[in-house]
């Protein structure tokens, strides 16, 4: 019985044992026969810097195209933080510094590591002979030789400036149709894309927040240019991606079209993968129904990916998690979604999930017709009038909840897929797309598109697309696009782009780009044309007028306030001798045409000194390459001692001045004078010049008016 139970259990044995070989066999012969890829160590070095030197405008989207390129490599490029460096307005000396740390960050690494590859991103100015980081050369010469000392196997180099195609023109290279072909992984030398070629401007534009290239170059490596579906962006086809929407883009710019360059020399065989969709922590996944122009936003408003999609085929994104809203144009209609990208999974958009929008009013250029007519892009579905109590128990909800109102009332809150007309709400009132008439609530307006009209709120006023027309609120007044017509808020007004008309605020207003007037507490722009009133005022480039305590801004045209502080405009110390005060000190500070005068000076006089302060504004005209004329209007007063109390009285001054630059800090410089002296009736100094003077009127304390002489040196 012993013996049938052992010889039993070794039958069972036997058994297992070929059954789990047959398993064995049958998963090795299904299994495909891919050749191991070698481990890859990827390093990144990107630099943004906005200056050019003189002469250069400043680029604003330098520095986040750097930073998004950066996140790209890192989500789906395969650089670890510590393979990275990121540098913001570097000048030569922090890039050639930077290359010098990567050679020794690539070069302590093991062998065993596998394949190392460096990837260099520039943007910012260049010329035909080098790169510009704030106006210092750097020789394309220079860089290709301290990028070769970097101890990798491949070198990407990626240069989105002006003229960057020169950097493309190697000795002795090949230009391949393509990059590289076949599935292997054995890559040796280098590539380097430019953004335009020799003799072409690099553009950017506020309307993507970006420039095109690196635009459309992070869309097609977060999966726009995955053109085979296999989840991988090579860098043929980030590059075949790059260049034809970049051309697409700019063939009707001001600045003509953009043409991207390169040139590669590459050994070997194999596909140079430059991010995988497969490791990324969220992906979007584009269904074969959805067709047409697509921009993807995040919910902060940036504009992540653009990208033409066909039907027919799906297609991956990979993204960061959160929540995204999605623009989907088509000949003459537009479209809209809003969807949650979460982490661990893929979501899915598919065609149903749009609802339709309304295009934009737009005028002819060069035409003398009348502006066009707002039209629907699709047949939407219409509800007179809406009434709610909240927007589940409404109107809307029993006979579409997808619909366009004419009038929408809201005990609490009440929901508009698009209004033209009024809509009215004791809480809140929504609107999903474009609202066009009158908004009005006791807490918030939202409107999720374009509005055309006014809102009003006791609360506030959100716009999360273009408008124009009127927002008044008590707290705050958001546009996230460009507005045209009055902001006014008890607290805050802002306008993410451009703000065309009148900010009004107690408190801040904001706005990316002014062209026209702030008046408020504090005033913040970037680029403005027209004027800000307040007590802080903070530009860029201000065409207009700066009237507050504090201006600060890199050029303005006309500064008037306490303290004016222009990085492009001037600051001198002066020294001079006039007719009324043997020694005079004076500050002259503002932009490079008009300028605030302070000044303090001293006489002798009955063994003490007379006292004279004054305040100005001047004009600062060169007329020559180192001559300048300077004309100024300063009122002030003079006390008749120096540390005792004393009557002061009251001088107003016109003076005319013509300079001569000695050297760039040193300039003499003579003129004359027109004083206004206003006569006290109690104590009337007639000693005050040892020029004769003139009464202005006739009187025991009439006014009186002299010229006089001046020379000085200007520091």
């Amino acid at each position: 019985m012993m013996g049938e139970t052992v010889a039993g259990t070794w039958r069972c044995a036997a058994l297992v044992v070929a059954v789990l070989c047959l398993l064995g066999a049958a998963e090795a012969t299904a299994a495909p026969l891919e050749e191991p890829r070698a481990a890859i160590r990827r390093y990144a070095l990107l630099v943004g810097s906005s200056q050019g030197g003189a002469g250069r405008e400043q680029l604003r989207y330098t520095g986040s195209d750097a930073l998004a390129l950066s996140q790209v490599m890192e989500e789906l490029g395969g650089v670890s933080a510590g393979d990275r460096l990121l540098l913001l307005e570097a000048d030569r000396a922090s890039v050639v510094t930077a290359i010098s740390r990567m050679r020794q960050l690539t070069a302590s690494a093991q062998p065993s590591e596998g394949r190392k590859e460096l990837v260099f991103y520039y943007s910012g100015h260049s010329d035909a002979e080098g790169l510009l980081p704030r106006g210092e050369l750097l020789p394309y010469a220079e860089l290709r030789r301290l990028l070769s000392e970097v101890p990798v196997d491949v070198r990407i180099a990626i240069v989105d400036s002006c003229g960057s195609g020169a950097l493309t023109r190697s000795k002795g290279g090949i230009r391949r149709p393509s990059f590289l072909s076949d599935l292997s992984s054995q890559v040796r030398g280098h590539a380097f894309l430019a953004s335009s070629s020799a003799d072409e401007v690099a553009q950017e534009a506020d309307s993507i927040g970006a420039s095109f290239f690196t635009h459309f170059l992070i869309s097609g490596l977060r999966g726009a240019a995955d053109a085979n579906r296999d989840d991988r962006v090579t860098l043929n086809e980030a590059y075949q991606f790059a260049y034809h929407e970049t051309l697409a883009r700019t063939e009707r710019s001001q600045s003509g079209p953009q043409h991207a360059a390169y040139d590669i020399q590459l050994a070997g065989s194999g596909e140079l993968v430059m991010t995988d969709l497969r490791g990324s922590l969220a992906r979007l996944n584009l269904a074969e129904d959805v067709e047409g122009r697509l921009f993807l936003r995040n919910w902060g408003n940036q504009l992540v990916a653009e990208l033409q999609k066909s039907s027919g085929r799906s297609l991956v994104l990979g993204l960061d998690p959160g929540r995204y809203h999605v623009t989907l144009e088509r000949p003459g209609k537009r479209f809209e979604a809003e969807l949650v990208v979460a982490s661990q999974g893929d979501a899915v958009l598919r065609a149903v999930d749009f609802v339709p929008m309304t295009l934009v009013r737009t005028a002819q250029r060069g035409g003398n017709g009348p502006p066009g007519e707002a039209v629907a892009s699709v047949d939407t579905p219409s509800v007179a009038m809406n009434l709610s109590l909240i927007p589940p128990l409404a109107t809307n909800t029993l006979l579409g909840p997808r619909s366009l109102n004419h009038v929408s009332i809201g005990v609490l809150a009440a929901r508009s897929l698009q209004l033209r007309g009024m809509g009215l709400a004791a809480g809140v009132s929504w609107v999903d797309g474009t609202m066009e008439g009158l908004q009005a609530s006791g807490l918030v307006n939202v409107a999720g598109g374009e509005v055309w009209g006014a809102q009003v709120a006791l609360g506030g006023n959100l716009a999360f697309g273009d408008g124009q027309g009127v927002q008044v609120a008590s707290l705050i007044n958001s546009v996230e696009g460009s507005f045209t017509g009055l902001q006014l808020s008890g607290t805050a007004n802002r306008t993410e782009a451009v703000m065309r008309g009148f900010q009004m605020a107690a408190g801040v207003n904001a706005a990316e780009t002014l062209k026209g007037v702030q008046l408020g507490l504090i005033n913040l722009a970037g680029d403005a044309t027209g004027t800000q009133i307040g007590l802080i005022n903070v530009g860029n480039e201000i065409r207009g007028l700066q009237l507050g305590l504090l201006n600060i801004a890199d050029d303005v045209t006309v500064p008037i306030g306490l303290l004016s502080i222009v990085r492009k405009g001037r600051l001198s110390f002066e020294v001079w001798a006039d007719d009324i005060a043997l020694l005079n000190l004076g500050l002259k500070y503002g932009s490079r045409h008009v300028y605030v005068l302070i000044g303090y000076g001293a006489q002798p006089w009955k063994k003490t000194y007379r006292s004279f302060t004054h305040l100005g504004l001047g004009l600062h005209v060169p007329f020559a390459p180192q001559h300048y004329l300077d004309v100024d209007l300063s009122w002030g007063k003079w006390h008749e001692k120096l540390s005792e109390k004393s009557p002061s009285h009251a001088l107003g001054q016109m003076r005319v001045m013509v300079g001569w630059e000695l050297k760039r800090r040193l300039a003499l410089f003579a003129g004359v004078a027109l004083h206004y002296y206003d006569v006290p009736k109690e104590t009337e100094d007639r000693s005050v010049s040892w020029l004769p003077q003139w009464e202005v009127e006739r009187g025991p304390a009439s006014d009186r008016l002299w010229p006089g002489l001046l020379v000085g040196v200007r520091i």
